[in-house]
């Protein structure tokens, strides 16, 4: 995989992942695919109780869910499932430690909205505790394998964009990215 980066400030990120070659630090294009986006129950209580969501794992075909129970960063919000097909467009910037939209996208996400989980791809033993992943294991047979990145717990912006470049054609159909939405003060 070639990166090439251009930009006038390497605090903005646009993303674009094809088979063989990731541009980043350029202007969208709105550049996508598919999208299409899922509006997560709001469920908080006074004292800003986590988020309970239920998200579908990368590649779409995969049939694996994540039960995801997520606290608040924001003092009142709503979470915001946005999946994109492979090559996808993104505006966000670290911004005080978070990952801040800057840029409404063709997804749903919004300027303003913070990127807290990225579906993003590691090599790893199986996981499970069947007889197969077992086996697996002690054969040595490592692979791909998807996981939700928590973007607000990063140790640098390049952990970050790591995680959403992982996302190529050679392993996955689309993305999965999780918004909080900061909600209109009534």
């Amino acid at each position: 995989m070639k990166f090439s980066l251009f930009c006038s400030s390497l605090s903005l990120v646009n993303i674009f992942l094809s088979w063989d070659y990731v541009d980043a630090f350029l202007p969208s294009n709105g550049y996508s695919s598919k999208s299409s986006v899922v509006r997560a129950p709001v469920i908080l209580g006074a004292a800003g109780e986590p988020i309970e969501m239920e998200v579908g794992i990368p590649p779409s075909s995969s049939g694996l869910k994540a039960q995801m129970r997520i606290p608040p960063i924001l003092p009142n919000s709503e979470m915001i499932e946005v999946r994109y097909g492979i090559p996808f467009g993104l505006n966000v910037e670290p911004r005080d430690g978070l990952a801040i939209c800057t840029k409404d996208g063709a997804g749903g996400e919004k300027e303003g909205d913070v990127l807290r989980y990225t579906s993003a791809w590691t090599m790893g033993l199986p996981r499970g505790d069947g007889i197969l992943s077992t086996a697996a294991s002690f054969s040595g047979g490592i692979g791909w394998q998807c996981s939700l990145f928590n973007v607000a717990k990063a140790n640098s912006w390049p952990e970050v964009i790591e995680a959403l470049t992982s996302n190529v054609p050679a392993r996955t159909d689309e993305v999965v990215l999780l918004f909080e939405r900061p909600l209109p003060v009534e």
